[in-house]
């Protein structure tokens, strides 16, 4: 009975040498293989990284902003609003409604045009003053009713909104402006240049102007400006 056993034991390990060169074969058919599967995977993993880094390159912007907290992000929407306001002024008066005019102020408010140099040297007298709601009111019927002047038309170009402090619900800003005016007739020219100097308040769920200080830039104006820019 002991014979068979050392037979078995004799095969048992004649079958372990013929795994272990069955291994050794497929081992070295994968190493020899190894390399274009390396290859692909690399390649593979080179797309990968190249549309991670775009992805991330496009979200930086989004990021960016997000990063910078809520003081940013509520100072460019801020902005947009008076940007709005702006643009609705603009149309306002562009279009002849010279009537709502007074609706984009305050009932306490100021309104003047003023050379650089006035301003500049602290001088109050302007080119066209307005206080109050009432004297809005007195501008409109002067244009609508009273002065006598071609027909005209107008283009605001309003640009450069800059939100320059909040304080006590109080909005200081400041943006660029440029009217041309076109008469019947004749080329359009140019007719008052200058900067925006706004204090804009919410009043009523709407932002208005409490104070608009509008600085042209030369001391020379036309014989008149009859229209407020």
């Amino acid at each position: 009975m002991a014979r068979p056993a050392k037979t078995s034991r004799k095969g048992a390990k004649a079958k372990s040498r013929t795994r272990k060169a069955t291994r050794r074969v497929k081992a070295a058919a994968r190493k020899k293989a190894s390399p274009k599967k390396a290859s692909r995977k690399n390649a593979t993993r080179k797309k990968a990284a190249k549309r991670k880094t775009a992805a991330r390159k496009a979200a930086l912007p989004a990021r960016a902003f997000r990063a910078a907290g809520p003081r940013l992000s509520d100072t460019f929407m801020l902005r947009l609003e008076i940007e709005e306001l702006h643009a609705a002024y603009a149309y306002c008066l562009d279009h002849g409604r010279i009537e709502e005019w007074p609706d984009f102020f305050t009932d306490d408010c100021i309104y003047k045009l003023i050379s650089r140099e006035n301003y500049d040297l602290g001088l109050p007298l302007g080119t066209m003053f307005a206080e109050k709601r009432g004297g809005l009111l007195d501008r409109v019927a002067s244009v609508k009713k009273t002065t006598v002047y071609h027909e005209r038309y107008l283009t605001h170009l309003i640009s450069n909104t800059r939100v320059l402090s909040q304080k006590r619900g109080a909005i200081e800003a400041s943006a660029n402006y440029v009217v041309l005016e076109t008469l019947p007739n004749q080329y359009t020219q140019i007719l008052n240049a200058g900067r925006y100097l706004d204090t804009i308040v919410r009043d009523g769920g709407h932002l208005r102007f409490r104070e608009k200080i509008c600085v042209f830039d030369t001391v020379l104006v036309p014989a008149s400006i009859i229209h407020p820019v």
